[in-house]
């Protein structure tokens, strides 16, 4: 099999109440838009792109179609034509850094559901990321509730691995400053999911039948980022 490059994904959702109008009548909903952005490179600090440039979308959602009849802003109100609508004005508005990593946008209905398609393990840590712009909250040392997650799809075939997850996750990182426990490593969610991944690779069966299915790291309910190694 002929090698396949990394690839780095990550997703931001957003959430708004609105309702749109039908033939039968109103459709009300609380939606979910999830951009999402790849790369097969990363910034120098570790970033698809910084989900803060992902700001302007939010503040659009929030003020042109939360608690709106949609209707009225977007020509095709179907879950696909408000995200192709989100798509086009984000294409427009953000920054070309953004844009040139921008996927897609996917739009869905009803509250959110935690994935069953992931086996996953949590934790607790502390980090602080290096080299962003001044005044950038990262760079202040803070903590996230971490979900650490592999496809399910690929549990069967590597056996224990959200035994191992856990398990080192409990007695390497869990309650510590990533930065101290990972050394020489930016611990952005995108490092983080590349770092674990290899982990796995290492680990998970003596290293055989890991397939580079992705491993992603969420550092909040509304963001997560996902690492795909090459296989070869």
């Amino acid at each position: 099999m002929s090698p396949t490059r990394p690839l780095f994904r990550i997703g931001k959702t957003f959430r708004f109440e609105a309702t749109r109008r039908l033939a039968e009548g109103y459709d009300g909903h609380s939606f979910t838009a999830e951009a999402v952005l790849s790369s097969r490179v990363l910034s120098p600090e570790g970033f698809v792109a910084d989900f803060g440039d992902l700001a302007p979308l939010k503040r659009y959602i929030d003020e042109a179609l939360d608690h709106q009849v949609l209707n009225d802003v977007v020509k095709d109100v179907s879950d696909e034509g408000i995200a192709e609508h989100l798509l086009g004005w984000a294409r427009d508005n953000l920054s070309a850094d953004v844009v040139c990593v921008l996927e897609g946008v996917r739009v869905r209905t009803g509250r959110p559901q935690p994935l069953p398609v992931f086996a996953f393990a949590t934790f607790e840590a502390s980090h602080q990321l290096h080299g962003l712009r001044d005044g950038h909250p990262c760079g202040r040392l803070h903590g996230h509730s971490y979900v650490l997650s592999v496809p399910v799809s690929s549990v069967p075939r590597l056996g224990d691995v959200p035994v191992l997850l856990r398990n080192h996750l409990r007695g390497a990182v869990h309650g510590r400053v990533l930065n101290e426990v990972i050394p020489g490593l930016n611990p952005t969610s995108e490092n983080l999911a590349r770092h674990f991944s290899q982990w796995l690779a290492d680990r998970a069966m003596g290293g055989a039948g890991w397939d580079g299915s992705c491993v992603r790291v969420s550092e909040t309910e509304t963001s997560w980022a996902e690492y795909v190694g090459g296989v070869s």
